[in-house]
């Protein structure tokens, strides 16, 4: 999601059927970064939580990665800073779409999952309480990061499907209005992360991705890019 991951001979490397799968370490570390003020004070619980953020994210790719391998083109899976990508080929405007869309149709497709095996277990004796949160946050992580991936900006699902969608409509122009309807959402959703949520963390996310479209933009319409 935020460009290329470097590999490293720490990464964890493994295939689900014919897709490759790398985790860099930082995977790790990031995923520590997001469950750590409210699992801290809950080694065993917390290992459970960052558990979760990987499944999340991997069957986030698997989606991406499945869907490209269903029209004949291979894929691997990448996970590392703050996400991860599933390489594929750009080919016609509906397959890329469909390619786009089935990862977080595969995000919310496992929320619901957590969501029904979460309600199975609430009340029931014997069953940790650890497990019962972490399918409460396996629960809404897929919920929140199928939402936040379908924000029309890129290099997220939604600003690639916006994208595809406006070069359809516009070839000569569409990547331009692309960057442009990125940059000023990426800014608004910035601005309201900061001052309505109070999360500094997705101010920041997305504040880099209204300022690295914007100076897309403006290079395009230079001419800088060909």
């Amino acid at each position: 999601m935020l460009g290329r991951i470097p590999e490293t001979q720490f990464d964890l490397r493994f295939r689900i059927g014919p897709i490759p799968v790398r985790v860099h370490p930082i995977f790790w570390l990031t995923g520590a970064i997001i469950c750590w003020a409210r699992y801290q004070a809950d080694p065993p619980l917390l290992m459970m939580a960052v558990a979760a953020v990987f499944l999340s994210v991997l069957v986030h790719e698997l989606g991406h990665a499945t869907m490209t391998r269903l029209f004949g083109w291979p894929s691997e899976i990448v996970l590392g800073f703050f996400g991860g990508y599933a390489t594929t080929a750009r080919t016609s405007t509906g397959r890329n779409l469909a390619v786009l869309i089935a990862g977080p149709g595969a995000g919310f497709a496992l929320a619901a999952v957590a969501f029904v095996a979460w309600r199975a277990v609430v009340g029931v004796e014997n069953v940790s309480v650890r497990i019962i949160e972490t399918l409460w946050f396996l629960w809404v992580i897929n919920i929140a990061w199928s939402l936040l991936n379908l924000i029309p900006v890129l290099p997220l699902d939604g600003g690639q499907i916006a994208r595809e969608i406006m070069v359809w409509f516009k070839p000569r122009r569409g990547e331009q209005w692309a960057m442009l309807l990125s940059a000023v959402i990426g800014a608004v959703t910035a601005a309201a992360g900061y001052f309505l949520l109070d999360q500094m963390f997705l101010a920041i996310f997305f504040g880099l991705f209204a300022y690295q479209n914007f100076a897309g933009w403006q290079m395009q319409r230079r001419g800088g890019w060909s």
